[in-house]
């Protein structure tokens, strides 16, 4: 049986599965093995094997009652009452784990982190009806560019992978609220200090750096709103880049005994800006 686990393991491991996904595969997974033991201590107990047969169902008892729980946190949005996870975790001082969302007694609202001021973009204010999302494409190399420049703009103090200065009580009550949505170390987004859009052939090249002096592509737009790059009529329509920031990076969601850290990459978010020419 564990053989054939860790044989699911490696495979698994060669797609980009998200972690809760993998632990639905392997919690359903795990429910087969168990049934598999009890099966094989009742055949022992029915062959007169009764040490045997009883540690095996000691066992397979044990991994039933886990198997349970898993179901109930990867399967719904309940924890059952009775998971013994939160209570060993803080035994075991592994992490402190909240049982409840703590109230502000005086605003009598939900803790939140203090919001870090956004930077106005060096291209200028937009009028928001005018400002539509884009979509990236971004290669190896492009992704590379991203991540040097994440490092660059961390060591140079544009942002801190500190959770706002949140402890993990204060992100588990965060979590909670917006429904286990992740929090990233980063904070919602960071605008990059230098973006520009070049046209390339029939391309539109995203470009970003700490100066206009040393710029690096980091994806090119192959969507604007709802349409394709190639469907739209550059001739009777002018685009602006109107920001791009940096996105993704390490973040932390609900796990069972509390809040767990989950790396992933930095990325870019665009928006563009359109204005019908005369």
């Amino acid at each position: 049986m564990f053989s054939f686990l860790d044989m699911v393991n490696h495979y698994l491991g060669y797609f980009n599965i998200n972690v809760k996904l993998k632990s639905r595969i392997y919690t359903i997974l795990g429910a087969f093995g168990d049934l598999y033991l009890f099966y094989i201590s009742l055949r022992f107990l029915k062959n007169s094997y009764l040490k045997q047969g009883s540690l095996i169902l000691l066992v397979a008892i044990v991994l039933l009652y886990f198997t349970i729980c898993n179901f109930f946190y990867y399967f719904t949005k309940h924890q059952p009452w009775f998971d013994i996870s939160p209570k060993l975790a803080k035994w075991l001082h592994i992490q402190e784990h909240p049982q409840e969302t703590q109230v502000n007694s005086r605003m009598g609202s939900t803790v939140v982190p203090e919001a870090r001021p956004n930077n106005i973009a060096a291209n200028g204010l937009f009028d928001d009806s005018h400002l539509l999302p884009a979509k990236l494409e971004v290669t190896t190399s492009e992704q590379q560019n991203i991540d040097r420049l994440a490092a660059q703009m961390q060591r140079e103090g544009l942002f801190r992978s500190d959770y706002d200065g949140m402890d993990d009580r204060k992100i588990y009550e965060l979590l909670k609220v917006n429904d286990g949505k992740p929090i990233f170390a980063i904070g919602k987004d960071v605008l990059m200090p230098y973006f520009e859009m070049r046209r390339q052939g029939l391309s539109l090249v995203v470009y970003c750096g700490m100066n206009q002096a040393e710029v690096f592509p980091v994806g090119e737009i192959k969507r604007v709103g709802l349409q394709s790059v190639e469907s739209l009529d550059l001739s009777r329509v002018k685009l602006y880049l109107a920001s791009v920031t940096l996105v993704g990076g390490p973040y932390k969601q609900i796990g069972r005994a509390g809040v767990i850290e989950a790396p992933q990459a930095y990325t870019v978010r665009a928006t563009v800006a359109y204005k019908k020419r005369a």
